[in-house]
């Protein structure tokens, strides 16, 4: 299951956005990264629904941007003072499908596979 995973990211975007207005005025300039797929160990040592490690890498990770590109993407977006960065591929449309479509993304995420 991901609801407290999902619960602590959507917490971060909160957080940077009160944070980016507190700060402006001192100076302190706030940029959120969200990444899509990076091709890490992030799932190898993920751990399972029973608490046990997983010891597997998803395919959606093993597919994904290299850490080195995406590192580059995101100095990019800090350098040029963005406040909000998504950095992926194409699971990137689902930001926007939410945004703009949310009964279908509701009913495509019902649908997904979560390992």
């Amino acid at each position: 299951r991901r609801s407290a995973y999902a619960a602590s990211k959507h917490a971060l975007h909160g957080w940077f956005d009160c944070l980016r207005a507190e700060l402006h005025d001192e100076g302190v300039r706030v940029t959120i990264i969200c990444p899509g797929y990076v091709h890490t160990n992030v799932t190898v040592n993920a751990l399972t629904a029973d608490g046990s490690p997983n010891r597997k890498m998803a395919e959606s990770t093993r597919n994904g941007l290299s850490p080195g590109l995406f590192a580059e993407k995101a100095l990019r977006a800090i350098a040029r003072e963005r406040e909000e960065e998504l950095i992926g591929g194409k699971e990137i449309l689902g930001v926007y499908i939410k945004r703009f479509f949310p009964r279908l993304f509701s009913r495509i995420a019902r649908g997904l596979k979560v390992s």
